[in-house]
């Protein structure tokens, strides 16, 4: 062998071994409160869930562990945690789907505008394509740091955050694995993975996924209305309409009850399933585990809803009557 092509096939080789070395260093840095950060925090600088290392150019190790001491952390916080709120203190929680790519922090600012451009450092993530990546953010009206115990979440905990599908030629962003809820293998994706683990600053929530479903945002779209999910203090008479409201859109049925009575969190992110003009959200709810309930769900009782409800765009796109065009026109309040 040529001593060039000696040379060549050493590089090859220490190059696969660097990037080897580099994979397993990155799964193998550990959550905890021992001032470690874990790869699920650093997933979410910059390097959201599933992200390639280089996609905004920050390299893995040029994250530093993040100094504690002389922090002043809210009081109770779980230690867990503290790495993450040492770097940035709009930290408010953690959020993840077992199973699924999203395992990521939650932070929160005084508008929900900021964090869907600057991510965990508050870098601005805009990209020469001009694709926004941001860091998912817990509504600016719902409970963040200031709360704990059952005031820590609101009725409908609200996170939004960015997605780009499932092109393997664009960046992967936080949001990614909640597409997987819906199209031909929705169903059995969600068997897989019908949990969200969420936590505030102080304790641990688990909810089952109840429903998945598409939303417009625009009203001239839907004979003028306005499906408002994102509301996170409805009264539980309230919840009554926004209960239908939510079964009648859902993509198929997961044979997770929903009731007024419960509490839920709201997962958001942006679709073009009917057109790149109609503006639309993809939204995964999940209600709040009952007291003494398992995490286990029936997956006898999943099946489809073909006629699950859409905007009126689509049924006049597809020359179809739509059956819930005169239907009331629910809108979310803390009274009656």
């Amino acid at each position: 062998m040529k001593k060039f092509d000696i040379w060549s096939v050493l590089c090859i080789i220490f190059a696969a071994g660097i990037i080897v070395f580099g994979g397993l260093t990155a799964k193998n840095v550990i959550k905890g409160g021992d001032g470690t950060v874990s790869r699920e925090v650093v997933k979410n600088y910059g390097l959201q869930a599933g992200v390639e290392l280089d996609t905004l150019n920050k390299d893995i190790n040029s994250v530093k562990n993040p100094v504690t001491q002389g922090v002043k952390f809210p009081e109770g916080i779980l230690e867990n945690l503290k790495p993450a709120y040492a770097i940035n203190n709009d930290l408010v929680g953690w959020l993840s789907i077992p199973g699924t790519e999203i395992d990521t922090a939650i932070l929160q600012s005084g508008n929900n505008d900021y964090y869907l451009k600057y991510d965990f450092y508050k870098d601005y993530t805009n990209d020469m394509t001009g694709t926004n990546y941001g860091n998912l953010f817990l509504d600016m009206n719902c409970p963040g740091a200031d709360f704990k115990g059952d005031e820590g979440i609101s009725r409908n905990m609200i996170i939004h955050g960015h997605t780009t599908g499932k092109s393997d030629n664009i960046p992967k962003q936080a949001f990614r694995s909640l597409y997987n809820y819906q199209g031909k293998d929705g169903m059995a994706y969600f068997k897989k993975n019908p949990i969200i683990k969420y936590s505030t600053l102080y304790g641990e929530y688990t909810y089952k996924i109840c429903a998945v479903f598409y939303s417009t945002t625009q009203p001239g779209a839907d004979n003028g209305y306005f499906f408002n999910y994102i509301y996170p203090d409805m009264s539980q008479k309230n919840m009554e309409g926004y209960v239908k409201q939510v079964k009648e859109r859902m993509l198929y049925e997961t044979g997770v009850s929903l009731e007024p009575t419960d509490k839920v969190i709201t997962l958001s992110t942006c679709i073009y399933v009917y057109g790149g003009s109609v503006d639309t959200r993809l939204v995964v709810v999940g209600r709040l585990l009952h007291e003494g309930e398992d995490e286990s769900i029936d997956t006898s009782l999943v099946k489809d809803n073909p006629d699950y409800r859409r905007p009126q765009v689509w049924y006049n796109n597809n020359g179809k009557v739509n059956p819930y065009k005169d239907s009331e026109k629910w809108q979310p309040s803390p009274k009656g």
